[in-house]
């Protein structure tokens, strides 16, 4: 798979590995970063969340950025197209690649907004209460603050097509998750 994955990064010549590095350089997420080492030695899910986003990158790659890049190349110009283009790298504008960042940011929100514990589930063996709501507390704000840099990244595009799939995706993708939290509770 990593074969593969390496490949594909040679094509759209960009590794995929720079879209998360861009997003762990900010100050914001350098605090939220402070706020989450609260959370180390409780047993909230957001810590496991955070320690494969952080730690294990080349085991969670950045996929879905990496189809948007590969779709990018495939259906742009041509190579005699683009060698007169400013903007593009690859054969892919920068545009595009923001919008494979944009798409990354999206995921990891809602993997961060995934890792919320249902208090009313909680055992005594699961952690001290404060514990669990604080951690919920940091996944909501976490998720929410990715994906209001998304939003304000997809809006920077200044393209009201692409703005309207993407909120039209990420409608679907909450709709699925309402859908399989419904199923698992019956």
């Amino acid at each position: 798979w990593s074969q593969v994955v390496s490949e594909a990064e040679k094509i759209v010549g960009y590794p995929t590995s720079f879209m998360s590095l861009r997003c762990l350089l900010s100050d914001e997420l350098s605090n939220i970063a402070m706020q989450v080492r609260k959370l180390v030695g409780t047993k909230h899910p957001l810590l496991d969340t955070a320690r494969r986003f952080v730690y294990d990158s080349r085991n969670n790659l950045q996929m879905r950025g990496l189809v948007v890049l590969l779709i990018s190349k495939a259906a742009g110009p041509s190579m005699a197209e683009f060698s007169f283009q400013d903007n593009m790298i690859s054969g892919i504008y920068s545009s595009q690649r923001s919008l494979a960042e944009i798409t990354e940011l999206i995921h990891t929100a809602f993997l961060v907004h995934r890792g919320i514990v249902n208090i009313g589930e909680l055992k005594s063996c699961d952690g001290p209460l404060k514990d669990m709501r604080f951690g919920n507390k940091m996944a909501v704000l976490s998720g929410d603050f990715l994906l209001a840099n998304a939003c304000t990244s997809l809006a920077q595009l200044q393209n009201t097509k692409v703005v309207e799939l993407i909120s039209s995706a990420i409608g679907d993708l909450v709709q699925g998750i309402y859908y399989e939290n419904s199923k698992s509770s019956e």
